[in-house]
């Protein structure tokens, strides 16, 4: 995995937690945007750790441009950005978790595995300000959404992280299957984005809090 942070002071408690653990290992520690391109693509890290809430250095557009550059990348954020606006901006980059800088090793530690498997996992804090924002939502509809077994099953994959090949393979379905229920799934739901999608499930039990 790479890290890349301007602080010293979180790259050090960052390099500390991963070392402690034998199956994890940093090849870069990344303080400039060319520094973080060049890795991206020479190196291809299964899991990138970044803060992208740090003024003149490197953002969150720079993080999603290296990203695209590796389709086997996965994107953690680490921040202390509280800003929901931030938050969903991030989310809806594509990256597969975001926890704060306050959380503690433990979360920290899991958040990095759960990245690397490909599973989506946010902090209790930053599921606290999303949540705030569906909750407003439902609070204007409150009519039940009744999705089928297999609408369930599938977006519970797609809260996950999972692609849409890998559901089908998983699920033995054609992907035009899979693409089908997604559409049917975003339609009853009048969800529009993917972290809208994941916040959904997580509210109603779909997937559990890590």
């Amino acid at each position: 995995m790479a890290l890349v942070d301007k602080h010293d002071l979180s790259m050090a408690g960052l390099r500390s937690f991963i070392a402690e653990k034998n199956d994890l290992s940093i090849i870069k520690e990344i303080n400039t945007k060319a520094a973080l391109i060049h890795c991206i693509k020479e190196n291809q890290p299964d899991v990138l750790i970044a803060d992208y809430n740090i003024p003149g250095f490197i953002s969150l557009e720079d993080l999603v441009e290296a990203k695209n550059l590796s389709s086997r990348t996965k994107l953690l954020i680490i921040s202390s950005d509280n800003n929901r606006g931030n938050i969903n901006r991030a989310l809806e980059s594509g990256i597969f978790g975001y926890v704060t800088k306050e959380c503690s090793k433990q979360e920290i530690v899991k958040a990095i595995y759960a990245t690397a498997k490909g599973q989506k996992f946010f902090c209790n804090k930053i599921l606290d300000i999303l949540l705030e924002k569906h909750n407003q939502k439902e609070e204007e509809d409150c009519e039940p959404t009744n999705l089928s077994q297999r609408e369930s099953e599938i977006l519970k994959l797609i809260a996950e992280g999972n692609s849409t090949l890998s559901i089908a393979d998983k699920l033995h379905l054609s992907h035009h299957t899979v693409n089908t229920h997604r559409k049917n799934i975003l339609k009853k739901l009048k969800i529009k984005s993917p972290t809208e999608l994941v916040i959904y499930a997580i509210n109603t039990g779909i997937i559990k809090l890590k």
